[in-house]
């Protein structure tokens, strides 16, 4: 498995027009395809602006076709935004890569942390960013497996919890689920998912695991 940061900026999108116009941090934790060109996240959304305003900034887009969010506190909200068009989505649709996370960067630039079996996968999203007319930088690809710490088991067990819904919200597949699938116990799995996760992290942020 490789791991590759991405910086990007995505034509006609909401989240450039926020990141353009107000002092907003944007983090997306799930992203999928909606229909045949948009696509579907979960957002985290914080600053020290108007939230109210920023929010009804969000609705008033015609590409915005839902934009549900629950307070998380005075400056910060968690939801779901739902877009009629995504470029990145349909090049990230098109890709064998999965997104891990994404979040907003200095200069109206977005970060995607991507997984991919390997470096041609990664490039071929690059490419295929480019193609739908997203400005994108590949910024790093760290190494497989054994680069990053992680055991053969943690690699099986995190991709498939990944690619089968676990991390998507809500979940499409359940400890439990997992559980049956590898014939360990939940509280096993648990730690399994939990110890692989600090692997990946302390690789991403560059902080030794402990």
């Amino acid at each position: 498995m490789r791991w590759a940061i991405l910086r990007l900026q995505i034509p006609d999108n909401w989240m450039m027009q926020l990141l353009q116009e107000h002092n907003v941090d944007i983090r997306v934790f799930g992203c999928i395809p909606y229909q045949s060109r948009g696509g579907r996240g979960l957002i985290r959304l914080s600053s020290d602006e108007n939230l109210v305003a920023i929010l009804n900034r969000i609705r008033s887009r015609k590409d915005v076709l839902k934009a549900s969010f629950s307070s998380e506190s005075d400056r910060a909200v968690v939801g779901e935004v739902v877009i009629e068009r995504c470029a990145a989505c349909i090049a990230l649709k098109q890709s064998d890569c999965f997104m891990v996370s994404s979040r907003s960067r200095s200069e109206g630039w977005l970060e995607w942390a991507v997984a991919a079996e390997n470096n041609s996968m990664v490039h071929d999203l690059v490419y295929l960013l480019e193609k739908n007319k997203c400005k994108v930088q590949l910024t790093r690809i760290s190494g497989s497996s054994g680069a990053s710490g992680l055991t053969l088991r943690q690699e099986e067990i995190l991709q498939f919890a990944y690619s089968n819904g676990y991390y998507e919200y809500p979940r499409r597949i359940s400890l439990q689920d997992l559980s049956r699938i590898f014939d360990i116990s939940p509280s096993t799995i648990s730690e399994i998912l939990r110890a692989g996760q600090r692997r990946i992290f302390s690789e991403y942020f560059g902080i030794p695991s402990v």
